[in-house]
């Protein structure tokens, strides 16, 4: 039996609409000091925008987050495990995937699951004398 990833996910979020600039998704970034926003389209969650999306902008004023966000939008429901999100992670390329519960009315926004890739280093060998 594994851990669910709703276990230990962020539970804070910020989202903001496809149509707003990315000047607009830098701003907020920095104000609530987060790594992504959920990009929403009226009230569904349509893709995720990173700094690295951001940064790769050229116009910040003139384009907007829909044309640099990723997509389609790489999320789990709530009772996957930790082992099965890692795997969805590493299979899709994606550091932090939204986590969806189910409501009667559809799905709900629980949290979001992060994890930085860590670069290692080079192994040394250690001297045995």
């Amino acid at each position: 039996m594994g851990i669910d990833v709703k276990e230990i996910v962020v539970k804070d979020i910020i989202t903001i609409g496809r149509g707003k600039s990315v000047r607009s998704a830098s701003s907020m970034m920095g104000y609530f000091n987060v790594k992504c926003l959920l990009v929403m389209e009226e009230d569904y969650p349509v893709g995720m925008v990173t700094r690295s999306d951001i940064d790769k902008s050229l116009d910040p004023d003139m384009v907007d987050v829909g044309s640099v966000m990723s997509d389609p939008l790489v999320w789990v429901r709530y009772n996957t495990t930790l082992t099965e999100v890692a795997e969805l992670m590493e299979t899709e390329n994606v550091s932090k995937v939204p986590i969806f519960g189910n409501l009667s009315s559809g799905p709900v926004l629980l949290g979001m699951y992060m994890h930085e890739k860590v670069e290692l280093e080079e192994p040394v060998e250690l001297d045995e004398n």
